[in-house]
């Protein structure tokens, strides 16, 4: 940066300044994906733990400007502690008061206890605030079963609106979780969501924009589409994103993905939703596995404004795909051609690799010529 630059540059405010020292210490320690958000005062980074760390700034700032020690040293203790795992209870029955449920991103290979509730969501088990780890149940002598079914039990009892929650118009229930209550995994709870029908108006279509917000609304298409978009901005916006996608109970009373008709305002914003959410989702578990082999998926817009997800598959080298609207097919000293993910499969040139959640596919290595030639004779026209 030039002197001019230095000169002209606003000055940073103390907040500013003691962000920017816990974001240079998060990446002095390798955690190279770390964002600052001024707005909520925190940093947002990829953990490998879960779907991501959040570290609250607001306390930490207190004391770091009372604080008449090393400040240096006051950072450093600051962000170990916060990346610190936390200790787990020691028995069932320690853990059994303060069980609960939490929505997360889909994720295999971490150490937190999970089982998949949503597409692409998986419901974990709190005991308080402390994620339960895969050990939970050999070390307490139980199943995983009973400790999800005891965590439902207790979710349950504690599942009745809070104050805070207020209605938009008639028809839109906001519910924020300032208290850290988990409530948007309330959802999850048998009939919980069926029971808000009466107080919508209709049959309720709930938002999950973020682990801190709940909107509830009829299934009136005009008033979804609106959710559609609000919940888009605030999953963009928060530093806690859970998912873009909007849902509702079936006939059965199970909670299901909303899915709308073709014929429906709302049909655009919920396939858009969707993508992004698979992808979003995919990126995460790229790069916290870290393996090259993991194809990047990215999400893409065709002229009528309909929404694609993509990945880009380089022949002979080994890949991971995941599971996508487009394929890119690089061949070595070829124009890439794109081909729908049903040809792969079609052609059987995928497999789907069970260790992964989100599912990822291996690609056969060294397809023959008739194969790619399939694949040409089909590709997408643009």
């Amino acid at each position: 940066m030039g002197i001019l630059e230095r000169l002209t540059r606003p000055a940073r405010s103390p907040r500013e300044r003691f962000a920017g020292q816990v974001l240079a210490e998060l990446r002095r320690l390798g955690f190279t994906d770390a964002e600052f958000r001024p707005t909520q005062f925190a940093i947002v980074c990829e953990c490998g733990q879960d779907a991501y760390s959040t570290l609250f700034l607001s306390k930490a700032f207190s004391q770091y400007q009372r604080s008449h020690g090393d400040r240096k040293q006051f950072v450093r203790e600051f962000v170990a502690h916060s990346l610190a795992p936390p200790v787990q209870p020691a028995s069932f029955a320690d853990a059994l008061p303060e069980l609960r449920l939490a929505l997360r991103h889909a994720a295999r290979g971490t150490r937190t206890l999970r089982r998949p509730a949503l597409p692409h969501l998986d419901e974990v088990v709190l005991a308080g605030d402390v994620p339960l780890d895969i050990e939970s149940p050999a070390r307490w002598g139980v199943s995983a079963e009973e400790i999800f079914a005891a965590a439902h039990h207790r979710t349950l009892a504690r599942a009745d609106l809070p104050a805070s929650a207020g209605f938009f118009g008639p028809s839109v229930l906001h519910v924020p979780d300032y208290g850290g209550e988990q409530l948007v995994s309330w959802v999850l709870l048998e009939g919980w969501l069926a029971e808000l029908d009466e107080q919508v108006g209709g049959r309720a279509v709930a938002f999950l924009p973020s682990t801190l917000m709940l909107l509830v609304c009829a299934d009136e298409p005009r008033l979804v589409e609106q959710l559609y978009e609000l919940a888009a901005d605030e999953y963009v916006r928060t530093p806690r994103p859970l998912s873009p996608m909007a849902y509702t109970t079936d006939d059965d009373g199970r909670v299901v993905p909303f899915l709308p008709d073709r014929g429906h305002p709302a049909y655009p914003a919920a396939a858009r939703s969707a993508r992004r959410l698979a992808v979003d989702v995919a990126e995460h578990q790229r790069r916290t596995l870290g393996d090259p082999r993991l194809a990047e998926a990215t999400l893409a817009a065709r002229p009528d404004g309909s929404a694609f997800t993509s990945a880009q598959w380089a022949v002979g080298t080994p890949a991971l795909l995941p599971a996508v609207d487009l394929v890119g097919v690089s061949v070595p000293g070829e124009k890439v051609f794109h081909v729908p993910w049903a040809l792969l499969v079609e052609a059987d040139l995928v497999l789907e690799e069970i260790d992964y959640r989100p599912s990822r596919f291996s690609v056969v290595p060294t397809p023959s010529p008739a194969s790619l030639g399939y694949l040409r004779e089909r590709a997408v026209r643009w």
